[in-house]
């Protein structure tokens, strides 16, 4: 291998990212069956092709004759890069742009058996067949002429990787407000069955234990009674009257406990609606922040989702599915509605 400029590195860099899209994109393509625009970038573009395509010319050089060295070599550094480049997207984005879970041999969906097979194969593609042609163009074009052009390309290939990015950001932060939206949810539900649930438990304890005072009450007042049958009537007349006086004082009293018990489940219940409530008011902020930063970044996380149809989130899978099909739903109805325009214009 010549030794490259800084400049010619670039550009090859630049090349083997747009031959990785060509790929990508027609192989999703045809998996999805329509066309999709692969890739975490706008343009046609994957850096994780052309810096595997880099790894793979640097690592081999001291194998350079011997094919199986050189494809050993560029298996296991391409599949480094790939690992690596995989868990650190998803620690930054909470998104796996590829996955390969379920694939024999993977390691976290990050890598897989095939994946560094096909690593192997580019290793000898790139090597021994479009380096030697792209290296032969690339030198029968002046070198400043390939200066003027990586610097003509850089800032577009920049300004299209920082608008990613920027909206694999966003697209975190809504998968991180809607997880929290969730558990703030289940939250509030759980509290609101406690609550319930220990409403009605305390209801059933105190009428247990009125009904337990009444009937033992009663069965005084029926062994007072006959006492006083048994007793002659002057006497009797006198037991009645202060029967009935304890009567009444034990009538008031369990009265009084009733309402003291009624008062602390109306006080026990206001504590539990006002912390109801404010979760409820918290619950809407998270939502209303949301909202908000679907509205403001909403085209570009949808761009970027079209672009990774098989992308997808580990940590935040409820609010994930959830947020694709959101945008499958917006995708529909425009779709019905332009289509009910066609047809009023008919």
């Amino acid at each position: 291998m010549s030794v490259y400029t800084f400049s010619q590195w670039v550009l090859f860099f630049y090349i083997y990212c747009f031959l990785g899209w060509v790929f990508e994109s027609v192989y999703v393509s045809i998996m999805e069956r329509r066309l999709v625009n692969r890739g975490f970038l706008k343009g046609p573009l994957l850096p994780i092709y052309g810096s595997g395509a880099l790894c793979v010319l640097i690592v081999t050089i001291p194998f350079r004759g011997s094919i199986p060295l050189m494809c050993l070599a560029g298996m296991a550094a391409a599949t480094l890069l790939e690992y690596v480049t995989g868990a650190a997207m998803e620690k930054l984005f909470h998104v796996r742009y590829w996955d390969y879970t379920g694939k024999l041999l993977n390691v976290n969906g990050h890598i897989c058996l095939m994946s560094t097979l096909c690593w192997g194969v580019m290793t000898i593609l790139v090597v021994e067949v479009l380096q030697v042609f792209l290296e032969k163009l690339v030198f029968s074009v002046d070198e400043q002429l390939v200066t003027v052009a990586v610097f003509a390309i850089t800032p577009f290939v920049t300004a299209d990787l920082v608008t990613s990015f920027r909206a694999a950001i966003h697209l975190r932060d809504i998968l991180i407000q809607w997880e929290r939206l969730s558990e703030e949810l289940e939250k509030l539900e759980k509290q609101k069955q406690e609550l319930e649930a220990a409403i009605a438990g305390r209801r059933r304890e105190m009428e247990a234990a009125l009904a337990e005072r009444r009937e033992e009450l009663e069965v005084a007042f029926a062994d007072r009674k006959r006492e006083m049958d048994a007793s002659w009537g002057e006497r009797k007349q006198e037991m009645e009257m202060a029967l009935a006086e304890r009567r009444g004082e034990i009538e008031a009293s369990l009265a009084g406990r009733r309402e003291e018990l009624e008062a602390s489940l109306a006080q026990r219940n206001q504590e539990m609606t006002d912390k109801v409530a404010a979760l409820q008011e918290r619950v809407g902020r998270m939502t209303v922040e949301s909202d908000l930063l679907k509205k403001l970044h909403g085209k570009s996380i949808q761009a970027l989702l079209k672009r990774n149809p098989r992308a997808v989130s580990i940590a935040n899978k409820e609010a994930f599915t959830a947020l694709k099909q959101s945008f499958a739903k917006k995708i529909n109805v425009k779709k019905d509605a332009d289509d009910g325009d066609d047809s009023e214009e008919g």
